[in-house]
């Protein structure tokens, strides 16, 4: 090349302009104000520059092709998890499908003459003198998805009719409430075939993956989990199911009466002819023998116990000390009643020989100003020519099967359900009310039955039941009897019609 010839000009030459004027940056705004400019302005400045130059080009086509599949990626995902959560909503209605446990006992199924048999449904819990709405709850899995903000509402895991599993919030006041229970505390639950009682028999603490304990269908219970509990676990509240009576009502004789400090149950009555105890003409004593347990810590004064007895037309009948005592009777209560203690004793009245009936009212209390009084219908009826009554078909009980299972050992059949006595009457129930044949008239026995026979059902009131039977070793159906009602069960592969 010649010494004075001019250079070749490179197109990535980075030379300043000719005139250029040397000033820098920052001289702009030490002279003047710098303009401010916007996002559009801005991003209009610095991609200007690139679409101008054909090799930039390219690649910004590529980047802005990937901007807009990543936002409509995201949209795509995002309208996802929205319509995800309109199918899961928290608290289901009435009538909606629920998902429940799945039993560990074979289930069988139960048809009474091609008609659904109705279902005792939870609508209330009362825990003392606190009372909770119950409404069915989605459960999935071991996740309760309800509503926190609902304090005063229990949620039932729907499915769960023998062992009956209800969650409570575990808020502040709930948590002060199931922590106030204790063994032999009362707890009903109304439902809409009657109200059904329970006693707390323990505590327990679990894992919340674990739902062995509220999946086991094979007694009649409550189990209470409290909801929402920090650090992994629940508290569970075990109450087995009771036939007990409620103080202030009528009940029958046998049955147990929680009146707070005891628990008092009439055994047995009996008339006593006066002629034979040195009475004058007309006169007879009526006893009553019953057992009263203490269920506090603290001792009873048995003396203070009060009694009386009532007739068919309202006169009442005080506690006769002699009669008490009269022709082998135990005597009436008196002295101390320790914790834990039962005591056996004879309530003794003097009665006209003309007592009438058909039905007279044993009344206990434990003094004579408590509120809280037992009330026992003692059956009497006088002595009378009546004529033969007409026979009829009428009912005595509505029953109803609310599950038949194969138990865990596979070697019995349980049956639960509900009676309902239909008469104005008390209802008694013994072996020879209730069957479980098989093809040819074969009879299967009964192993044990909850509550234990014999059984007396207060007029209008309701009776759960669990029969277990010798599992028939047969293929074809087998048939159960109750009160003269007569229902087909058949294993799943069996036909029923």
């Amino acid at each position: 090349m010649a010494p004075n010839a001019t250079p070749p000009a490179y197109p990535d030459d980075c030379g300043l302009p000719e005139n250029s004027s040397g000033r820098w940056e920052s001289d702009d705004v030490a002279g003047k104000p710098r303009q401010v400019r916007g996002t559009s302005d801005a991003l209009n400045t610095a991609l200007t520059p690139l679409w101008n130059d054909p090799r930039s080009r390219p690649l910004l086509l590529v980047s802005g092709l990937a901007l807009l599949g990543i936002c409509a990626l995201s949209c795509f995902i995002l309208s996802l998890v929205l319509l995800s959560e309109r199918e899961n909503p928290f608290i289901p209605g009435p009538g909606v499908a629920e998902e429940t446990p799945v039993p560990v006992t074979d289930t069988l199924v139960v048809r009474v003459n091609d008609t659904a048999m109705p279902a005792p449904i939870p609508n209330r819990l009362n825990i003392g003198s606190n009372t909770y709405r119950v409404v069915p709850l989605r459960v999935r899995g071991t996740r309760w998805e309800y509503d926190p903000d609902a304090q005063r509402t229990a949620f039932w895991a729907p499915g769960t009719m023998v062992n009956y599993v209800i969650g409570l919030h575990a808020s502040r006041e709930n948590r002060e409430i199931v922590d106030a229970l204790r063994p032999g505390d009362l707890v009903t639950l109304d439902t809409t075939l009657g109200t059904q009682r329970y006693r707390v028999a323990q505590q327990a603490t679990i894992r919340d993956d674990d739902v062995s304990i509220l999946i086991e269908q094979n007694s009649p219970r409550l189990t209470l989990v409290l909801l929402g509990e920090a650090g992994g676990q629940r508290r569970v509240v075990i109450a087995p199911f009771t036939d007990e009576g409620t103080p202030n009502q009528l009940t029958a004789v046998g049955t147990p009466i929680n009146l707070g400090d005891a628990r008092v149950r009439a055994l047995n009555h009996r008339l006593v002819p006066g002629s034979a105890v040195g009475l004058p003409a007309g006169k007879n004593y009526l006893q009553v023998d019953f057992e009263v347990t203490s269920v506090v810590t603290r001792i009873l004064d048995a003396s203070q116990f009060f009694s009386e007895l009532a007739d068919a037309n309202g006169v009442v009948y005080p506690l006769s000390a002699e009669g008490s005592d009269a022709a082998g009777g135990r005597g009436f209560t008196r002295g101390a009643l320790q914790p834990g203690e039962t005591v056996t004793a004879t309530a003794g009245f003097e009665v006209p020989s003309t007592l009438p009936g058909p039905g007279l009212e044993w009344r206990f209390a434990l003094d004579d100003t408590n509120p809280y009084i037992a009330r026992i219908a003692i059956p009497y009826r006088p002595i009378a020519l009546l004529p033969t009554p007409v026979p009829t078909e009428a009912p005595i009980a509505d029953v109803t099967i609310t599950s038949a299972q194969i138990s865990p050992e596979g070697n019995e059949l349980r049956i639960v359900g509900n009676v309902r006595n239909l008469t104005n009457q008390f209802l008694s129930g013994s072996l020879r009310d209730v069957s479980l044949s098989g093809p040819g008239g074969q009879l299967y026995p009964l192993n044990s039955s909850l509550p234990a026979f014999p059984w007396n059902i207060t007029p209008g009131e309701t009776l759960v039941f669990q029969l277990s039977f010798a599992r028939p070793q047969t293929s074809e159906p087998v048939t159960f009897t109750l009160f003269g009602q007569s229902y087909r069960i058949c294993e799943p592969t069996q036909r029923c019609d």
